[in-house]
C-alpha cells in the first residue's frame, strides 16, 4: 500500500509538472499577414560583444549575412546611423532588393553630429535609387541633448543637399509639443510604442491606441505625410501596468499592427530586425529583446503562426522531472522510515521546488547578460539552491522524527541544541534572500522602469518555507504551538516545547532576532508600496509623464493591473510571514510544561 501510495504520488507530481510546462506553450495560431512581406524593419547589425558604447563594429560579412536573412521577410530596412559601418548597407541592400530609410545620428557631440551629416548626404546622392528617404535625428528632443533650433538647422542642411524626402524621428507626443519641427521637414517620423507609453497598453488594445495617436498627428498636421518609425512589442523583461512581454504577445501585436496598417494606410517600420543585448545596459531586460530574431540570428516566430512561447518547454519539463527525482533518490538514501503520506508531501514538495528552480535558472540565461546580472543571477541561483536543500532535509527529518524534538530535559527546559549545518545553511539563505528581497523591493519602488522583477528567484522561498511551517507544524511535538514552527528563527532548528529563558514579549522578539523581525516588516511595506507604485501602471510615468496626472490617472484601465508586480507583492507577504512569526510567538503568555 505505502509503495502504491508514493508511484501514484510520482505519477500526479509528474503530471502536474507535466501541465505546468505545456499549458502556457499551447500553439497559438496566426493567419498569414497580408503583403507578405513587412514594409521595413530597424536594422543595426550589432551583434554580442558589439555595441556603439564599446566601439565594436560589424563586420562587412556580417552586415550582409544579415540583410540576406531579412531579404526574403521584409522590403526596406530603417538605420540610425550613416556611419558605425553602415556605410555599405546601401550597395549590399541594392543586391537584395531591399531599400533604405538611411538616419543620421544626433546627439550633443557636434563633431560627431557633423560627420553623421556629411555620410548621410553623401550616401543619399551615391545611392539615390536605394535610399528613398533620410532622417535627421532620433529622439535627441526626447533626450534633451539638442535643442529644437539645433535640430531644424541640420534638417534643412540635409534638405538642401538631398533630393529624398527628409524627416526628423521622435516619440508621437513630441510632435505636438515641438510642432515647429513639422514646417522643416517634408514628411513625420513618430514612433508608436504602447509598451512605453505613460499609461501602457495592454497588447489587445494596442493597436486601437496606435490608430488613435496616428489620428491624433494627422489631424494636427493635416496633409503632411506620416511614418510609423517605430512600433514593437519586447519578449523579454518586466511588465508594465498591462503591458506584457513576450514571444506570443509580440507575434499578436505584430500580426495585428500589419492588418491595420493594411486598413489605414499607414507606412511602417517595425522595430527591431535582431535583438539588441547592448541596450540591456540602458533599458534594462527589456531593451535588448525587441527584435524579430533573437541575437544569434534564429527566428523567433513566423508572421503566419502557429506560435509557441517556449519552444524549450520538453526540455525544460524534462530537466525539472530529472531533478526532483534526483532529489528524492538523495533523500531515499539517509534511509530514514517515513510513512507513505510522509513521502506523498516530500514528492510534492521537490518536484514543486525542482520545477521553480528550472524555471528561474531559465529566466536567468534568458535576462540581461552583463557582468553585474549575472553575478546577481548565480548568487540567487546558489542561494535558493542551499534553501531547497535545507528546506528538504529538515522536511525529511521532521516527517520521519516527528517535529525533530531533541533531548535531554534539562529541569524544566530543554537545552537549546547548536544548529547542525545543514539548519545554519537553511536559516542563513533564507535571511539572505529576504534581505534581497527587501533591496530589490526598495530599488522597484523608487527607480524600477528598468528593473525586472525578481518573482522567478524569489517564489521559491516564498513557497519553500511556508510549506516547511506547515510541516513542522502539523509534526510538532505536544507543549509546542503551531507559531513557534512558523518562524523563521524555529524551522530549521529543533522544536522546544518549554520556556528557554530567553526574553519574552515584543521588545524581547526584536532583541532576539532584529534582523528577521525588521525584514518581515520592511517586507510588508514594501509589498504595499509595490501596489502603489506598480500595482496598475507605473507611478513615474504618472508623476513624469507627458498627460497631466488627473488626465493620466483616468486613462488607467482599472480592470488590467499589472499582475506581476501584484504576484511581487504578493510573495513579499508570503516572504515577511515567517520572518514575523517569531515576533507573534514571543507575544504570547509564558507557557511552561
Amino acid at each position: 500500500m505505502r509503495l502504491i501510495l508514493i508511484i501514484a504520488a510520482i505519477l500526479v507530481a509528474g503530471l502536474a509538472n507535466l501541465a505546468v510546462w505545456s499549458l502556457p506553450n499551447r500553439p497559438v495560431p496566426l493567419d498569414p499577414p497580408p503583403g507578405g512581406k513587412l514594409r521595413s524593419v530597424s536594422f543595426a547589425p550589432f551583434r554580442d560583444g558589439q555595441s556603439p558604447l564599446t566601439q565594436v563594429f560589424p563586420t562587412n560579412a556580417q552586415i550582409e549575412e544579415d540583410l540576406a536573412a531579412l531579404a526574403p521577410q521584409v522590403a526596406g530596412i530603417r538605420t540610425y546611423t550613416s556611419l558605425e559601418g553602415l556605410q555599405v548597407v546601401p550597395e549590399m541592400a541594392r543586391r537584395h532588393g531591399i531599400q533604405v530609410t538611411m538616419g543620421a545620428w544626433l546627439s550633443s557631440k557636434t563633431e560627431k553630429n557633423e560627420a553623421e551629416i556629411a555620410s548621410l548626404i553623401d550616401l543619399a546622392n551615391r545611392y539615390p535609387d536605394v535610399i528613398t528617404r533620410v532622417i535627421v535625428g532620433n529622439e535627441v528632443l526626447l533626450r534633451r541633448e539638442l535643442t529644437p533650433e539645433q535640430v531644424t538647422g541640420y534638417i534643412d542642411r540635409v534638405k538642401a543637399a538631398v533630393k529624398q524626402p527628409v524627416s526628423y524621428a521622435d516619440v508621437w507626443e513630441w510632435w505636438l509639443k515641438y510642432p515647429q519641427i513639422a514646417d522643416h521637414v517634408d514628411y513625420l517620423t513618430i514612433h508608436l510604442l504602447p509598451y512605453w507609453e505613460d499609461v501602457p497598453a495592454g497588447v489587445e488594445g494596442a493597436t486601437e491606441r496606435i490608430r488613435h495617436s496616428y489620428r491624433t498627428i494627422a489631424q494636427r498636421f493635416p496633409g503632411k505625410p506620416i511614418l510609423v518609425g517605430e512600433t514593437g512589442w519586447p519578449t523579454e523583461g518586466r511588465s508594465r501596468g498591462a503591458a506584457v512581454p513576450g514571444l506570443v504577445n509580440k507575434a499578436k501585436f505584430v500580426n495585428a499592427f500589419v492588418r491595420m496598417a493594411e486598413q489605414e494606410g499607414f507606412d511602417y517600420n517595425v522595430i527591431e530586425a535582431f535583438d539588441q543585448e547592448w541596450k540591456a545596459k540602458l533599458e534594462g531586460t527589456v531593451g535588448g529583446h525587441w527584435g524579430l530574431y533573437n541575437a544569434d540570428r534564429t527566428p523567433k516566430f513566423s508572421l503566419a503562426g502557429p506560435v509557441v512561447g517556449n519552444v524549450a518547454w520538453p526540455w525544460l519539463f524534462a530537466i525539472s522531472s530529472g531533478l526532483a527525482l534526483v532529489l528524492l533518490g538523495g533523500l531515499a538514501l539517509l534511509r530514514r522510515h517515513l510513512p507513505g503520506t510522509g513521502w506523498v508531501v516530500l514528492i510534492l514538495l521537490a518536484q514543486a521546488l525542482s520545477t521553480l528552480y528550472v524555471r528561474a535558472g531559465f529566466v536567468a540565461a534568458h535576462g540581461k547578460h552583463y557582468w553585474q546580472d549575472t553575478t546577481l543571477a548565480v548568487g540567487m541561483l546558489a542561494l535558493t539552491a542551499a534553501l531547497v536543500l535545507a528546506v528538504l532535509l529538515t522536511a525529511h527529518r521532521a516527517l520521519a522524527s516527528g517535529g525533530l524534538a531533541r533531548e535531554p530535559l534539562v529541569g524544566l527546559r530543554h537545552a537549546r541544541p547548536a544548529l547542525t549545518r545543514t539548519e545554519r545553511v537553511g536559516r542563513w539563505s533564507a535571511v539572505a534572500l529576504g534581505v534581497a528581497a527587501l533591496v530589490w523591493s526598495v530599488l522597484i519602488i523608487y527607480d524600477g522602469r528598468y528593473r525586472d522583477f525578481p518573482n522567478p528567484y524569489l517564489l521559491i522561498p516564498a513557497v519553500a518555507l511556508p510549506a516547511l511551517g506547515l510541516i513542522r507544524a502539523a509534526r510538532r511535538p505536544v507543549g509546542t504551538q503551531t507559531r513557534d514552527a512558523l518562524g523563521i528563527a524555529s524551522l530549521f532548528r529543533p522544536a522546544i516545547p518549554v520556556d528557554d529563558g530567553e526574553p519574552r514579549g515584543l521588545c524581547g522578539a526584536v532583541r532576539r532576532m532584529p534582523v528577521e523581525s525588521l525584514l518581515g516588516f520592511g517586507l510588508l511595506l514594501g509589498a504595499l508600496l509595490t501596489v502603489v507604485a506598480e500595482g496598475f501602471v507605473p507611478l513615474e510615468s504618472l508623476i513624469y509623464g507627458q498627460l497631466p496626472f488627473m488626465e493620466a490617472l483616468h486613462e488607467v484601465d482599472w480592470t488590467l493591473p499589472n499582475w506581476e508586480a501584484l504576484g511581487w507583492a504578493a510573495l513579499q507577504v508570503l516572504l515577511a510571514l515567517p520572518f514575523l512569526a517569531g515576533v507573534w510567538s514571543a507575544r504570547r503568555p509564558l507557557r511552561r510544561i
